[in-house]
C-alpha cells in the first residue's frame, strides 16, 4: 500500500469518528461492520467460546456508542477497540477463574463434609439431603446443577442445551450451590474449610 493510499484510510477513519462523535449511527454501522470480526476472533481465541466472543463485541461496541464523544479522530480508534477488547476478554477470564474456583472449593465441601466425624453421614443419608436440597431449588437452577454434577456437561454444552448463556449457567450454578449449602447447614451438616 502507497503512503497515499495510507493517508486517504487515515482521513477517512478521522472523518468516520468526527461523524461518530456528532451521533452518526451510519458511521458507527461502518466503524463496526469494519473490526467486528476481528474482535470476534480475538475474543474466541481466548475464550474458547462463541456466545462469550460475541458478549465481549456486543461490550466492545457498546462502549464505543457511550464513549463516542470522548474518541479523539486523530487517534486510530482500532487501538481504542482492541484496547477495551483486551480488557474485557481479560475480565471475563478472570470471572471465569473465579468461578471455577468457587464452585470446586463447594464441591470439595460438600464431599468432604461425609467425613466431618462430628456429623458423619452414610452415603445413603447424604444422597438423600442432596436429593431433599436439589429438590427445593427453583427450576433453572436444579436442571442446571443436575447436568453439571451428574450428567458432567460443560457451562456451554448446558447453555446450548437450555438456550441460555454459558455465563447465565455459571450464575445458577453458583446460586444453586450456595442454596444446597445453606440447606445442608440448615440440617446442621457444617462444611469444613
Amino acid at each position: 500500500m502507497e503512503k497515499e493510499d495510507i493517508d486517504q484510510l487515515n482521513f477517512e477513519e478521522s472523518r468516520l469518528i468526527s461523524l461518530l462523535n456528532e451521533d452518526s449511527e451510519y458511521a458507527f454501522q461502518l466503524i463496526y461492520d469494519k473490526h467486528r470480526n476481528r474482535i470476534y476472533q480475538t475474543a474466541i481465541k481466548f475464550l474458547k467460546s462463541p456466545i462469550i466472543a460475541q458478549d465481549v463485541v456486543q461490550d466492545v461496541f457498546m462502549k464505543l456508542w457511550f464513549e463516542r464523544h470522548k474518541i479523539e479522530p486523530s487517534k486510530p480508534v482500532e487501538a481504542w477497540l482492541y484496547t477495551v477488547a483486551k480488557n474485557n476478554i481479560l475480565n471475563k477470564l478472570r470471572k471465569i477463574a473465579n468461578d471455577w474456583k468457587a464452585i470446586d472449593l463447594l464441591s470439595h465441601t460438600i464431599l468432604q463434609s461425609e467425613n466431618n466425624t462430628d456429623q458423619k453421614l452414610t452415603e445413603g443419608e447424604f444422597k438423600q439431603k442432596l436429593q431433599s436440597a436439589v429438590s427445593k431449588l427453583p427450576e433453572q437452577q436444579k436442571v442446571v446443577f443436575i447436568l453439571s454434577r451428574f450428567e458432567k456437561l460443560t457451562y456451554i454444552q448446558i447453555g446450548e442445551k437450555m438456550g441460555i448463556s454459558p455465563l447465565t449457567v455459571k450464575t445458577h450454578l453458583s446460586r444453586a450451590l450456595y442454596a444446597i449449602k445453606k440447606q445442608f447447614e440448615a440440617n446442621e451438616v457444617f462444611f469444613s474449610k
